[in-house]
C-alpha cells in the first residue's frame, strides 16, 4: 500500500510528462517508482548549435523535468524528458535554447519542486579568437583516472573535455556509471564533455544501452547518433565509432564521406583551418597488446588524406604515441621537428593514458612513423586554437606535472628547402603558399 499512492501519481502524470511510456518505464526500471528526486550526475552536452545546451541527470524517483537558467539577457526555464532503462535511476534530458554567446549562465535542474545547487556555464562562440580544451582517452575510476579529474576540475581555461573512448569501464555494472558521472560532475556540470565510443561501452547483455541512455548527440532520448560532428574555434571536430561498420558503402563511411568534404571546402578551411577525427582504436600503434588497427586503416586512411585531415586521435592502447605526418606507414614530411604546416598527411595519436593500467610492452625497434611515444606515464592532452597566429598548440600533460611530448600545427604551409616541405619542386612555393593563407585570414578578420 505505501507504493500505490507514488505510483497511481505517476500513472497519472508521466503521459503529460514524459516521453517514454509509463507501462515501459514500469517494466524496466520499476524501481523508480519511488525513491530520492534529488538530481545527481548533471552534466552538458553541447548540439550542433552554439546557441543551445542540453543538461542531463539523474535521480532515483521518475518524475519531470525541469530546468530554469538566467543569464544578463534575462531568465528562462525548459521541460524536457525523463526516461530509464534496465537500472534503478531515473534519466532526464531537457535543452536550453537561444543562449548568448559568450554570456556566463546560471542554471539549476529539478522537478519544479526539488532542486539541485546552482551551476554556471558560458556558451562558447565557435568563431572565438582562442579556445583551449582537454582529450582524453581509456579513463575509468583508478587512481589515476582521479587524478586526471582533478587535473580537469582544476583547469579553469578548458571550455570543452573530448574523450576517445573507454569512459567508465562499467563493463555491465550500471553503478559504476553512476560514480563515474558522480566523480566528474564538478567538471561535467560547467563544461560539455563530448564523447566517442570504445569497445568498453559494448557492454555484455546490453550492449551500447547505457551509453545511449547517458549521453546525448541527437536530443532524441534512448537514442544515440554513435558518428557526428561539431564546430569550435579553428577546428571541425569528427566523433565516428571504431565499432560499428565502417567500410566503404557502409552507412557510416558514407557520412564520414560527406561530412570532411564539406569541412575541406576553401570557405569551410579559411573558417575552420583544422580538421580532427575522435575514434577509439587506432590506425597506428607501435604498441603490443592491440597494435595498429589495420582494417580501420585500409578502409578510411585514404578518406582521411584526401579531405586533409590533421589529426586523429585514438586510445584503446593504455601508453602514449605520435605518429609523424604518415600515409601507407610511409613518413611524408617531419616538419620542422615539432611544427607542422598545411598540406601534410594526418598525423596520428594514441592517448590511452587517462588512467587504466598501462600497456607496457612496446613494437621494437620502433616503426619509422612513430615520432614519440612513452609506455609507463598517465595523464591528459591539451589543445589549444589561437586564432590570431591560426595555430593549435598540442601538448601530453603527465599526472606528476611534467609536459611529455608538444607540437604545433598551423594554417600555412612551412618555408623550409627541404624535399618533404617543397614538394612541387619549385624553390619558394611554400612561402608564396603561406603568403596567400595569411592574406586570407587578415580578410576574413576584417
Amino acid at each position: 500500500m505505501r507504493l500505490l499512492f507514488p505510483l497511481l501519481t505517476i500513472l497519472l502524470l508521466a503521459p503529460l510528462a514524459q516521453a517514454q511510456g509509463i507501462a515501459e518505464a514500469l517494466q524496466e526500471c520499476p524501481s523508480t517508482v519511488t525513491g530520492s528526486s534529488q538530481p545527481e550526475q548533471i552534466h552538458l552536452q553541447i548540439t550542433d548549435n552554439p546557441n543551445e545546451m542540453v543538461v542531463v541527470w539523474a535521480t532515483e524517483q521518475r518524475g519531470d523535468a525541469v530546468v530554469e537558467w538566467s543569464s544578463e539577457t534575462g531568465s528562462s526555464s525548459a521541460t524536457g524528458d525523463s526516461y530509464c532503462y534496465n537500472h534503478d535511476k531515473a534519466f532526464h534530458m531537457v535543452l536550453m535554447n537561444d543562449l548568448t554567446l559568450g554570456e556566463e549562465v546560471t542554471y539549476r535542474v529539478g522537478d519544479g519542486n526539488v532542486w539541485s545547487s546552482e551551476f554556471t556555464f558560458t556558451p562558447f562562440d565557435p568563431d572565438a579568437d582562442r579556445f583551449e580544451w582537454i582529450s582524453i582517452a581509456d579513463h575509468g575510476l583508478s587512481s589515476e583516472a582521479l587524478d586526471v579529474t582533478e587535473a580537469i576540475i582544476a583547469d579553469s581555461q578548458a571550455q570543452l573535455v573530448t574523450i576517445s573512448g573507454d569512459i567508465a569501464y562499467a563493463d555491465g555494472n550500471q553503478n559504476i556509471w553512476d560514480e563515474w558521472f558522480a566523480t566528474q560532475q564538478e567538471s561535467m556540470a560547467s563544461i560539455p564533455w563530448v564523447t566517442a565510443v570504445g569497445n568498453h561501452e559494448n557492454e555484455p547483455a546490453v550492449g551500447f544501452e547505457a551509453y545511449e541512455h547517458r549521453f546525448d548527440s541527437d536530443q532524441v532520448i534512448e537514442s544515440e547518433t554513435f558518428w557526428f560532428s561539431r564546430n569550435i574555434p579553428g577546428v571541425h571536430l569528427i566523433f565516428m565509432s571504431t565499432e560499428h561498420e565502417f567500410t566503404p558503402g557502409s552507412t557510416q563511411y558514407n557520412w564520414l564521406q560527406t561530412d570532411l568534404q564539406s569541412a575541406n571546402t576553401p570557405d569551410a578551411r579559411t573558417e575552420r583551418p583544422f580538421i580532427i577525427v575522435i575514434g577509439h582504436k587506432p590506425m597506428y600503434s607501435s604498441n603490443d597488446y592491440h597494435g595498429s588497427e589495420v582494417e580501420l586503416r585500409a578502409a578510411l586512411e585514404t578518406l582521411y588524406v584526401e579531405n586533409g585531415v590533421n589529426l586523429v586521435i585514438a586510445g584503446h592502447d593504455h601508453f602514449y604515441e605520435r605518429t609523424w605526418p604518415v600515409n601507407g606507414e610511409k613518413v611524408s614530411d617531419k616538419g620542422g621537428g615539432d611544427v607542422f604546416g598545411q598540406g601534410h598527411e594526418p598525423i596520428h595519436l594514441v592517448i590511452g593514458i587517462g588512467g587504466r593500467s598501462a600497456y607496457e610492452e612496446l613494437e621494437e625497434p620502433q616503426p619509422e612513423w612513430s615520432a614519440y611515444r612513452e609506455n609507463s606515464s598517465y595523464g591528459w592532452t591539451r589543445l589549444v586554437y589561437d586564432d590570431t597566429t591560426r595555430e593549435l598548440e598540442f601538448s601530453h600533460h603527465r599526472i606528476d606535472g611534467t609536459i611529455g611530448d608538444s607540437f604545433t600545427l598551423q594554417e600555412s604551409f612551412l618555408s623550409s628547402e627541404s624535399e618533404e616541405s617543397n614538394a612541387l619542386g619549385i624553390a619558394g612555393i611554400d612561402s608564396v603558399f603561406a603568403i596567400i593563407a595569411l592574406l586570407g585570414a587578415a580578410f576574413r578578420k576584417k
